[in-house]
């Protein structure tokens, strides 16, 4: 299965979250992902300002593993497995420093997932009762999860090696405590101002789990969000940054990339060498026939025969490198756990015709603006081919906790695409009727239209996103179904 997340990363970064998923049972799993990126004519972008380099410096890719899935209700329970590993590892007597970090890494990482996945469907209940009820029982569930977790400070510092291994703990105490902080502040945000006067318990659970924590952090020496910070919370951000990116390392995959075809470029290239070698010399060796050495006419064959020849080369390179750019992969990510192979990803970039796209991506583009289509105004089409390959069971050895799949997730930076926008804003005149009118503003617009292929065991999929951007930046993203 592939799964697809879209989002906004930042104003000028489109981000894709993939997720792989292999089937159960399989030794091995083959996923294709095809992109197709209709770009207006009047960007200017092709194949002639846009280059395959310049692409790949504008795609940043990481490969990760799926945060294991748990409720935030499971994880409240003192024998599910997270806690229980990371209770197990502080007090072995044997312990090495690596296996509990990896443990307070594992066990924070899924507890920011279960915590996003709960506040999530506090977001998508309509129902103001069933909103309430929901946001009770995460306030309630987060907290049983942090006094849990706090639970083992002592326990780990009268354990074998515990001062060793408490710089961990607190890393993984403070990365908590920013989740709780941060989410349940947004909840206080989405809620409804009059929830908070119903005389429900949601307020007072708040007003509790936040104060205490407020004080609990001071007492730590954490760094904390301030409204007239003297640096704007410079220092906060950078921590908690910092932070995010040590305990998520524990899920990233070391990868190798290097050139696809490069045994294939270099039997291409020599093969040119020859052919404009092959050239030169048949030229020098008919004209030293007939005008002998050391003659003006065979010196000027000699001069023509050479510039032909390097003409000769370079177009029969170009030819070739397109040729295996179009048919083959620019680039193999091999990823590696340090002796295990998990499998393989290719990557491919070129500027294809719109009259070579086929039916189906033609028709999931949905092109039926008149306005545009009969002034004969043809898209530019970016594709970009990723092939993964997986083993199944290679995955399932990398953890003891339950791993679906892995996620690739991908980041497009558009500020090319932004270069020669107009003005991000157009002045209007309003008109009110009876002579009265005034000016007003309206964005100028340009759309991206993403147009996916999802291939994996016998299943075609398509998926269309249309990105809307302006010289300021991405102003939104949506999925089209039509």
């Amino acid at each position: 299965m592939i799964s697809i997340k879209p989002k906004i990363h930042d104003s000028n970064t489109l981000e894709f979250k993939v997720g792989y998923l292999p089937g159960e049972g399989a030794t091995y799993n083959d996923f294709y992902m095809n992109t197709w990126i209709y770009i207006p004519e009047v960007l200017d972008v092709n194949r002639h300002t846009y280059s395959k380099d310049t692409f790949y410096c504008d795609t940043i890719s990481h490969l990760r593993l799926i945060t294991p899935s748990y409720q935030l209700r499971e994880l409240t329970d003192e024998h599910s497995l997270p806690f229980t590993r990371m209770k197990q590892a502080c007090l072995d007597p044997v312990n090495e420093n690596k296996e509990f970090e990896t443990e307070v890494k594992m066990y924070a990482s899924i507890v920011k997932s279960s915590v996003r996945d709960a506040y999530v469907k506090v977001t998508q209940q309509n129902n103001d009762d069933a909103r309430q009820s929901l946001a009770c029982d995460l306030v309630e569930q987060l907290k049983a999860v942090v006094e849990m977790y706090r639970s083992l400070r002592p326990i780990l510092l009268d354990a074998p090696m515990g001062e060793d291994l408490v710089v961990f703990y607190d890393f993984g105490d403070e990365f908590i405590s920013n989740i709780l902080e941060q989410h349940l502040g947004r909840l206080v945000k989405l809620l409804n101002p009059r929830q908070h006067h119903s005389g429900g318990p949601l307020l007072p659970m708040l007003t509790q789990l936040l104060d205490s924590e407020h004080k609990y952090r001071q007492r730590r020496g954490f760094l904390e969000v301030e409204d007239n910070s003297h640096d704007n919370n410079r220092q906060f951000v950078y921590r908690a940054s910092q932070l995010k990116k040590y305990i998520e390392s524990n899920l990233y995959l070391p990868t190798h990339k290097r050139r696809n075809t490069a045994f294939l470029e270099q039997v291409a290239f020599s093969f040119a060498a020859g052919v404009s070698m092959v050239f030169a010399t048949v030229v020098s060796f008919a004209f030293q026939q007939t005008y002998g050495n050391f003659t003006l006419p065979f010196f000027i064959a000699l001069v023509i025969s050479y510039m032909f020849k390097d003409r000769i080369k370079d177009l029969i390179r170009n030819y070739f490198a397109n040729r295996l750019g179009s048919r083959f992969y620019d680039y193999l990510i091999t990823i590696r756990v340090a002796a295990r192979k998990i499998g393989w990803v290719k990557e491919g970039f070129d500027f294809v015709s719109p009259k070579d796209v086929s039916k189906h991506v033609y028709e999931k583009r949905g092109r039926k603006n008149l306005l545009v289509v009969n002034r004969g105004v043809d898209e530019q089409v970016i594709q970009y081919r990723k092939y993964v390959h997986l083993k199944r069971k290679e995955v399932d050895r990398l953890s003891a906790y339950p791993i679906n799949g892995i996620n690739n997730i991908v980041r497009f930076n558009l500020s090319n695409f932004m270069r020669k926008m107009d003005n991000p804003t157009v002045p209007l005149y309003v008109n009110e009727g009876d002579a009265s009118s005034h000016f007003t503003s309206g964005d100028k617009a340009y759309y991206l239209n993403f147009v996916i292929q999802c291939k994996y065991e016998g299943i075609v999929e398509y998926k269309r996103y249309r990105v809307g951007l302006c010289r300021d930046g991405i102003k939104d993203i949506e999925e089209k179904t039509t």
